[in-house]
């Protein structure tokens, strides 16, 4: 009987000890906050390095999910900034659409079927903010610079470990309102703190963000290569990016030269056509 409750005390404290040791296995959350801010440049990098720089080439594909249909179109997308001027060439490569490119500099024009028209300059800066890497890497860009106030304004908690489809161990957090009910989540890779998974509740709905194939692009600038946009579980659009340069191309004449209306190709992600 004694030998038996020895026994039954000898168990009670290795599961107590391993309770434990699961709990303290998990990073604060302080610490975690800083880790991920420096794993994708930290506050001096990121927005920083991106607003720093003198031009921006950036090379993407783009699946989009039509709002209206289960219809999607897929488009290569060329976007150029210098300065204040700004482009954006757009070749369809499934789906229906026109090859296009959008322009903006002191004025503004849209070319299509090898025509420039006429465009209202605000409209144009409008419709290429849809294309700007800052918005595109929206999230992880201010995790970079402000993740400390983000996070904690989210009140978030680290409450567990996961695995990824390859076996990979990530970090959950959760933020919850008073009721208790989950507002935000945010996952990160265990080993590099970079975000896998972000998910929060805005007016137009449940909002993801999936997150992959990060890439130092420069110094301080850390960015995912791959993003996945779902609202309200619905996957709304796919980026997969080819390039970004911080720096002019060298066709930028061309480029901002209203008499040059025939549109040359947009390279397109390695393996696909």
């Amino acid at each position: 009987m004694i030998a038996r409750r020895i026994r039954v005390l000898l168990l009670a404290a290795v599961l107590t000890a391993a309770g434990i040791a699961t709990a303290t296995d998990l990073p604060p959350l302080d610490a975690l906050v800083g880790r991920i801010s420096m794993a994708l440049g930290g506050p001096n990098g990121g927005l920083k390095t991106l607003n720093a720089a003198p031009a921006l080439e950036l090379v993407f594909r783009r699946t989009v999910r039509a709002s209206h249909s289960a219809t999607e179109i897929t488009a290569d997308h060329r976007y150029v900034e210098i300065g204040d001027k700004q482009r954006i060439d757009v070749r369809v490569v499934d789906g229906k659409g026109k090859d296009s490119a959008s322009v903006v500099d002191e004025t503004a024009w849209l070319i299509v079927d090898d025509e420039a028209h006429d465009a209202e300059p605000s409209s144009v800066r409008a419709q290429l903010g849809e294309f700007d890497p800052r918005r595109l890497w929206s999230v992880p860009l201010a995790l970079a610079a402000e993740g400390r106030s983000i996070l904690q304004a989210a009140s978030l908690e680290v409450t567990g470990r996961e695995k990824d489809d390859s076996g990979g161990e990530l970090l959950v957090m959760v933020g919850k309102n008073e009721d208790g009910e989950q507002t935000s989540r945010l996952v990160v890779d265990a080993k590099t703190y970079r975000p896998t998974n972000v998910q929060f509740v805005s007016s137009s709905g449940d909002v993801e963000y999936r997150y992959s194939d990060y890439r130092q692009v420069a110094d301080g600038l850390v960015v995912p290569f791959t993003r996945e946009f779902f609202r309200n579980g619905k996957r709304v659009s796919r980026t997969e990016v080819v390039s970004l340069k911080l720096k002019a191309p060298q066709d930028e004449p061309s480029l901002f030269d209203r008499s040059v209306t025939k549109l040359g190709a947009v390279s397109s992600p390695k393996g696909n056509k």
